[in-house]
């Protein structure tokens, strides 16, 4: 997806002008030897795309360029993210998503890897600078293989390897049952995204945008129904965590589940050039939803991923309304792990409001202005009366 239908008022050439900015000056090569942490399917000409492995031109340990979750507990700012995954080379290959080959094999492997992988790569020509990204995490040059060797031979985690030689487990099976096993949801990610999981005959590869929110999708969906069996919360929360410009507010209201996210995306930041505030939100009463969150989108399912692992860890059910306001602290577009990983760390400080109102006087005090809005998009602020029981 191109940058200007992601952003409202911004252009795909500023967008991508923001993150060159960050881009090391790195003197690129046609051939080398690097370290892949990751791959990265592309989407555009679906069903035709771009197959790619992800590392910098140069060996030695790479896997601080793929790791969001030490991101985000180191602190990195915008500039660092952007810098360190503006270092990797896309070596790719073009594959209609049936298709299997031998550099798909490697993809895979590196995909199913315990750790990034040595690989010595040469390609047709020396690297462009284009930068790439959006809901994804960034990435720089690219290039088209002329010939590609693994390096070694990969650790693989065993349980992706076992679902890979599954081929009568359908996707999502194998995607609930990796993540019961401990397997880190960035693996599951990538496993999906090249073909590794589902029925044999429908196996193909997925878009690294497409599978992100399919695997937060369908975990979150595998964990929203036994938060279901839980006990309701006994006290309306507040809590709230910030990150790279990203602050958000999360209240979690006793009741059967229902959840809710609006994205607050202030003038300046980089989904809007404008000068107005934009309100993005979708809803999920507590049967689901029937369709695709189109406003929100990806951060819909990371959101309530986050939500869910805590409320599953609790053994408890609520309501949960989110509201991420986005600053124009966040400047460059990272990806949408910066919303999954801000929501599962954030629920560290707690504090208990003693009424349903005081979760409306709250959000009326952060965002005054826009307080009158935010209410009359809202199912869970201004749908319907809440009863005893839901307390």
């Amino acid at each position: 997806m191109a940058y200007g239908k992601l952003a409202k008022g911004m252009s795909s050439e500023e967008a991508a002008r923001r993150l060159q900015k960050v881009m090391p000056n790195l003197k690129r090569e046609k051939e080398f030897r690097g370290n892949a942490p990751s791959v990265f399917i592309g989407s555009h000409s679906y069903p035709k795309v771009s197959t790619g492995i992800l590392s910098p031109q140069h060996p030695g340990d790479s896997s601080l360029l793929d790791s969001p979750d030490k991101w985000y507990s180191e602190g990195f700012g915008v500039e660092k993210v952007a810098s360190l995954r503006t270092s990797l080379i896309n070596s790719r290959q073009r594959l209609k998503v049936e298709e299997t080959d031998s550099f798909l094999s490697n993809t895979r492997e590196i995909a199913m890897s315990r750790k990034p992988v040595d690989i010595e790569v040469a390609l047709e020509k020396k690297p462009s600078q284009a930068v790439s990204g959006g809901r994804v995490k960034p990435v720089s040059a690219a290039g088209d293989i002329e010939n590609f060797i693994l390096g070694e031979n990969p650790s693989v985690e065993r349980k992706i390897e076992k679902a890979f030689y599954d081929t009568d487990l359908k996707a999502e099976t194998g995607v609930k049952e990796l993540y019961s096993k401990g397997v880190d949801n960035y693996k599951i990610q990538q496993s999906l995204s090249t073909g590794m999981l589902g029925e044999e005959e429908n196996r193909k590869l997925v878009p690294t945008r497409w599978s992100i929110t399919a695997s937060d999708d369908m975990i979150s969906k595998n964990l929203r129904e036994q938060v279901k069996d839980y006990q309701q919360l006994g006290q309306i929360e507040y809590y709230k965590n910030s990150y790279v410009g990203n602050d958000f507010h999360i209240f979690l209201i006793p009741g059967r589940w229902e959840y809710e996210l609006f994205e607050l995306k202030r003038s300046g930041s980089v989904w809007n050039a404008a000068e107005n505030t934009y309100i993005a939100h979708n809803y999920e009463p507590y049967n689901g939803r029937t369709g695709y969150a189109e406003e929100t989108a990806g951060a819909f399912y990371a959101t309530r991923l986050g939500i869910a692992e805590h409320l599953v860890r609790r053994r408890r059910q609520a309501k949960a309304l989110v509201i991420r306001e986005v600053k124009p602290d966040y400047w460059a577009p990272l990806g949408v792990w910066v919303i999954r990983e801000t929501v599962r760390n954030g629920f560290k400080d707690k504090e208990e409001l003693e009424s349903f109102e005081k979760v409306k006087w709250s959000i009326s005090r952060d965002f005054r202005f826009l307080y009158s809005r935010i209410k009359s998009k809202s199912k869970i602020l201004g749908g319907r009366q809440f009863s005893l029981r839901d307390f």
